[in-house]
């Protein structure tokens, strides 16, 4: 995919779930979404701290997806736990970022949301 294919795909998808959920979506909107799905937990009021970590979530399963976190377990309140890999840490951060919108573009072809 070149770099202008990737860009028309990832708009797409911006004005597609701004459309669904009647909101301005954004890359942390879109983890946000994914990290419910990926909890199963559905909609409803989040506290801030639960919102961090949905998106949290959603990052760490699509860095788990490409094998730079091991999914460890899961914690008391069944949040689950991850460890970086040590490939994790040389990663560039805007490596890391576009890594993530990949995998964000990729989620979205496979899986349906109804708000």
């Amino acid at each position: 995919m070149t770099g202008s294919d990737f860009e028309l795909e990832w708009d797409a998808l911006i004005l597609r779930l701004s459309k669904q959920f009647n909101v301005t979506a954004n890359y942390e909107f879109i983890l946000f979404v994914m990290g419910i799905q990926e909890m199963g937990i559905g909609f409803k009021e989040f506290s801030k701290t639960e919102k961090m970590d949905l998106i949290n979530v959603a990052r760490c399963r699509i860095l788990l997806r490409e094998g730079y976190i091991k999914e460890t377990g899961v914690d008391g309140d069944g949040w689950p736990i991850f460890e970086p890999q040590p490939n994790l840490k040389s990663m560039m951060p805007s490596f890391q970022n576009q890594l993530i919108k990949k995998g964000i573009l990729n989620y979205f072809k496979n899986v349906e949301f109804e708000n």
